[in-house]
């Protein structure tokens, strides 16, 4: 098969309606176009802080864990870059003009990973904001032309993963939470403490908390960030 017709078929997987399934065709993509490591991330920024709400990868678990748990997002000058622009960031490029990408490169280099891929900024509303990220195995010097022969099939196949999973996340059935539990959110989601939304709602500072707890564990998170974050995106409650 062609690198053309696999564009093709992996774009029709992606545009069904019915019996899609996204992970298959994000596996897919690595194989097509053959990327070493690869991800898809959807996440919300409340207050700077980072809080994903969907994850597809390839990379190493422990980097993974060690790049969430190091904070390594605040320092990492290509996905601030990725962040704050709309164009795709050159890892290798960006690495090599700027030193401040020296520490996370050198963290990724420990687990096998080089500076050859690219991060592709995603059209998101709100609060939300996503990427595609890519890793090559490949010598510096072929990268670049690999880059241009592979770069718009990627963004345009990126893009309608990034549609899909939405689509997908939109047609899960929502928690059930109660009418308080949502009430709490939606203050929580406003900036108030747990002390302001008992006064506003003439409850105990207690049950605030009861409340919010319950919250976190009916949609799978452990901090009330999360827990808005969540909320916001399954529309259970505004932006």
């Amino acid at each position: 098969m062609s690198r053309r017709q696999g564009f093709y078929d992996l774009l029709s997987e992606l545009q069904q309606e019915k019996n899609r399934d996204t992970d298959a065709v994000f596996e897919k993509i690595q194989a097509q176009y053959e990327i070493r490591h690869q991800a898809y991330i959807n996440f919300s920024l409340t207050a700077g802080q980072q809080n994903v709400l969907d994850l597809l990868h390839t990379f190493p678990e422990a980097f993974v864990k060690l790049y969430s748990e190091k904070n390594l997002f605040s320092i990492d000058p290509v996905m601030q870059s990725a962040l704050t622009g709309i164009k795709p960031v050159d890892w290798r490029e960006r690495h090599l003009s700027d030193p401040a990408t020296g520490k996370v490169f050198m963290i990724a280099a420990g687990f096998g990973i080089s500076d050859i891929g690219m991060t592709i900024p995603l059209l998101c509303r709100g609060s939300q904001t996503a990427l595609f990220v890519l890793n090559a195995d490949l010598a510096p010097e072929k990268w670049s032309q690999r880059r241009m022969e592979i770069l718009r099939d990627v963004q345009v196949l990126a893009t309608y993963l990034h549609a899909a999973r939405q689509e997908l996340a939109q047609a899960f059935e929502p928690a059930e939470l109660t009418a308080r539990e949502s009430e709490v959110l939606t203050w929580t989601a406003a900036g108030k403490s747990y002390w302001e939304i008992s006064m506003i709602l003439g409850i105990s500072e207690r049950t605030v908390r009861f409340f919010m707890t319950n919250a976190r564990r009916k949609l799978g998170v452990v901090t009330n960030p999360q827990a808005v974050a969540q909320a916001v995106w399954r529309g259970i409650i505004p932006l």
